[in-house]
């Protein structure tokens, strides 16, 4: 090489630029032409797009993964929260506490979808089936005798 000698030209970056304009040109008209399936530009605009992306795509992943982590943890939660609740309300009933009406209704709903989720999911969970049917017993005699208390007791009351 000869020291000072520029190889890019004027007139060599003017044929660089001519030949990229015209390869540009063709290949919107071949990408946009309906019976022909080759799309060059596309192909061009959806590599360069991944290179650009390629970081973000990595991320939304991770975040992908930690939110259906946490939502099986939240789902987790929720049907050991029912488990629970059904169990102590049970055990409140085996401890001769009254309940209103509203309460068994409710833990009746709750052990219709604790139930309803074990069916879903193949799971199998004697403790609550046998819970459930307690309760189910207690409720149907509240209901045969009208043997509801009208309002729930508070905590610290003389009420029983």
């Amino acid at each position: 090489m000869i020291q000072g000698t520029n190889i890019l030209t004027p007139e060599t970056v003017e044929i660089i630029r001519t030949v990229v304009a015209w390869l540009a040109g063709i290949g919107i008209v071949v990408d946009l032409t309906p019976g022909i399936k080759l799309q060059p530009v596309r192909w061009i605009l959806r590599q360069l797009g991944n290179l650009l992306l390629s970081d973000a795509k990595a991320e939304l992943k991770q975040v992908n993964e930690r939110l259906d982590a946490l939502q099986k943890d939240l789902e987790d939660h929720k049907v050991d929260s029912w488990r629970c609740e059904i169990l102590d309300f049970s055990n409140s009933c085996i401890n001769h506490r009254r309940h209103t009406k509203e309460e068994f209704d409710h833990i009746i709903d709750t052990c219709d979808r604790y139930g309803k989720y074990i069916d879903e999911h193949n799971l199998r969970n004697g403790q609550i089936d046998i819970a459930e049917g307690y309760i189910k017993e207690i409720y149907e005699e509240c209901m045969k005798q009208n043997d509801f208390i009208a309002e729930p007791v508070e905590e610290g009351s003389d009420k029983k």
